[in-house]
This record gives structure tokens, sequence and C-alpha cells, in this order.
């Protein structure tokens, strides 16, 4: 075997060959020239038919191809074109480069497989490219992953929120609960947004969701009432948590702001912590100055004893029991006479239904919660993303959601 025959075979392209003395290196790059083979047929890339001879050729062009030996690598070739008695002149159909590509596809594939586990802007650093077409390669193959993704049932959604942007913009997320993955999101957290998705996501898909977790935000649940008609809203127990944990830092707050004199502004001053911990994991001397503030304040003492008393409600053994229990801890925030707290329970007995329905369905967004801490190093270390689209392919890549790039064909 002569050593074009090596390299020939080492190219890996059918219906290709090295031409002899086509190959030039330097100490940067590599450029093979090559060649169709003889007796190999040409494809319309129009509609795909196939030709045995060529109208003509183009001139050379040059496409980057998977790297070897440690230098950039360059294809050049002369394409045909082939006149179909369909669509006209077409420049043929090739299985390795797609039309005006400047990358052979597996090169874009090597591309895309970086880009999963650094940022663009070291993989452009590292290819010696520019950022805005490693940009280009990364989002088409994700959008083709997200297409040739297995739409499976979801029989759990989780609908909750992101931060994308300082000053209070949020995005929504869907989950599937079952699976741990993110199937979606939109830009905003409105009504007509979130009902956008699910109108895109189609009557079937709704109608598999037994039950959607979500919180105590209003425009979900028009949406999920609307789309999701079968299914049960049960309202997420680490937001009704967060609700409470800003009750009790609300009170602390205002009894610190109202405090009759500096000595006991300044023992309430900067126990912020101290409140929203559960007591078992405080330290001795945290309990100490937990008790002490208790012992001269009143209020402070009534807002902890709600709170600690509150964790005993997701602990009942069934709807009944638990319902008497909300009833029986949002009396006494009501004799409480501490307003944070008056409108916690205000707020509990109007989505009491919901919060209830967590002993038919025991989901919760814990999983939400987990993949959030994903998304923040995916932010931070992407220094932000300006494209709302690509940002969603990028957790739904991380969150395991999309095929491998091993299974992806390209159109």
């Amino acid at each position: 075997m002569s050593q074009m025959d090596i390299i020939t075979d080492l190219l890996g392209i059918q219906g290709w060959e090295v031409v002899e003395n086509g190959v030039e290196r330097t100490d940067e790059e590599i450029i093979v020239h090559i060649e169709r083979t003889e007796h190999t047929g040409y494809q319309c890339a129009g509609c795909n038919q196939p030709f045995m001879i060529a109208y003509d050729h183009l001139p050379q062009r040059m496409v980057r191809d998977f790297p070897a030996w440690g230098r950039r690598c360059y294809l050049s070739f002369s394409p045909a074109r082939v006149a179909c008695p369909d669509c006209g002149t077409h420049t043929e159909a090739l299985e390795w480069i797609e039309p005006r590509e400047r990358h052979t596809l597996r090169f874009e594939k090597y591309v895309a497989s970086l880009c999963s586990i650094l940022p663009v802007l070291d993989v452009a650093a590292h290819l010696e490219m520019d950022k805005n077409a490693v940009y280009r390669i990364d989002r088409k193959w994700l959008g083709r992953r997200e297409q040739q993704r297995q739409h499976r049932p979801v029989r759990y959604l989780g609908i909750d929120e992101i931060s994308v942007q300082k000053g209070m913009k949020f995005a929504t997320l869907f989950y599937d609960l079952e699976r741990r993955e993110v199937i979606g999101g939109v830009r905003t957290r409105r009504q007509r947004a979130v009902s956008g998705f699910f109108r895109r996501w189609g009557k079937e898909a709704c109608k598999q969701v037994v039950a959607v977790c979500a919180d105590l935000w209003t425009p979900y649940h028009a949406s999920i009432k609307r789309y999701l008609k079968k299914a049960v809203l049960v309202f997420d127990k680490f937001h009704v948590f967060k609700y409470l944990s800003e009750a009790i830092d609300a009170t602390r707050r205002d009894e610190q702001n109202n405090a009759l004199c500096d000595e006991d502004k300044a023992l309430i001053k900067g126990t912020r912590w101290l409140w929203l911990r559960k007591r078992h994991k405080l330290r001795r001397k945290q309990k100490v100055r937990l008790d002490e503030i208790m012992a001269v304040n009143e209020n402070l003492q009534k807002a902890y004893l709600l709170k600690e008393d509150f964790e005993g409600f997701y602990e009942s053994e069934s709807a009944e029991e638990a319902s008497a229990y909300l009833e029986a801890w949002t009396q006494r925030c009501n004799e409480s006479e501490l307003k944070h707290f008056k409108k916690l329970a205000r707020r509990l007995n109007r989505w009491k239904q919901g919060i209830l329905a967590h002993y038919e369905h025991p989901i919760n967004n814990g999983v939400a919660e987990g993949l959030n801490n994903k998304i923040k190093v995916l932010k931070r270390r992407s220094y932000g993303f300006h494209d709302f689209a690509y940002f969603i392919l990028k957790i739904m890549d991380i969150t395991g959601a999309l095929p491998p790039l091993s299974e992806v064909t390209h159109t």
C-alpha cells in the first residue's frame, strides 16, 4: 500500500482519495488535497437524485477538518455541479460537509463536544477560531439534538423560576421531576409565555401530566388550569417554607427597627440566620443568644414558636390530619397579632387545596433547586447569555435531556 493510500485510508471519506503528493505541511497546519475516486457518481443537493456525470466543477475550496498530529487540518477539493432536470444546476450533495459550510461535519461535532465541557471563548481560543463561528456551531448541533430528542411522556411536571439578569428579571423552566431533566423554558414568568409553552408542547403531552408542582404564583396557576386540565396542582413545599422564612425575617426587622433602647437593637442586629435555621443545627452559643432575645421580646418569641411548630405540618400522616393541623396553626397566627404571620395565614388558607395536594402526590421542586446550582455555574462559566434560546439548550444539555452527539444525524 502506497503512502497516499495510507493517508486516504486515514482520511476515512468514502469516494474520495488523496492526490499524489497532495499533503502540504507547515508547523501550524496541514492541507490535504483530495479528489473523487474513479467511477463515483454525484448527487443533487436539491432532490438527492443521483447522476453519473458532472455538469462542471467549481474552483478549489478549503474546509477545516478534524485536527491531525497536533496541527490544524484543511481539506482542499473541487466540488462538482450537476444539471438536474428537476432542480436546475446545483452543487453536488456531500455526506461529509453541508452546503456553504467551512467545516466538515466531524469537525463541527468535535467543536460541539468541546462546548459541552468548556465555555465558547475557551473553545475558540483552543482551536484558534472566531468565537462567533464556535457559537454558531454549538447552537446548531444543540438545536439538532433537541429536534431529535425522544419526547417521552411527563407524568410529574415541575415549574420554577430562575434569575437570568440582575434587577429581578426571571425566566421560567419546566422540569420532568421523575427523570430530573429540564424539558424547556420561557423568557418571563407571565401567563402568556407559560401558556405559549404548553401550546407548543401539544395537547397529547399535556394530557399525560398527572400532577404539576409550582409555587404560589398566580399566572402559573391560570395556565395550568387552562392547559393541564387533568393534572392536580401541588404547591411546592420549599416555597411554602420560603414564605414562612420571609414572615419571620420581616418580623425580626420590624422588632429591630422598633426596639425602644439601643441595647435591645444591638441584641437583635445580625441574627437573621439564627431565626431561619432549624434549632438543632445551631451551635450552643447561638441557642443562648436566641433564648436571650426571646426572653426580652415577646413578638419574636411568638414568631419563632410559630415557625418551629410549622415543621410538623409536613410530618402529618394524611391530608385530613394536615388540614386540621394547618387550620389550628393559621388560627394561632391570627391570634398572635403579628401582621406578617397574619398575612401568611391568609395566603396559606387561600391556597390550602394545592398545599394539601402534596399528600396525594408527594412531589416537590427539590430537583429544580439542585439544578439551579448547575445553571449558576453555567452562567458564571460562560459570562452570561445574550441568546435565551441558546441558554435553554445549554441548560437542557447539562441536565442530560438531550441525546448524545454520537446519536445525532445531520439533515
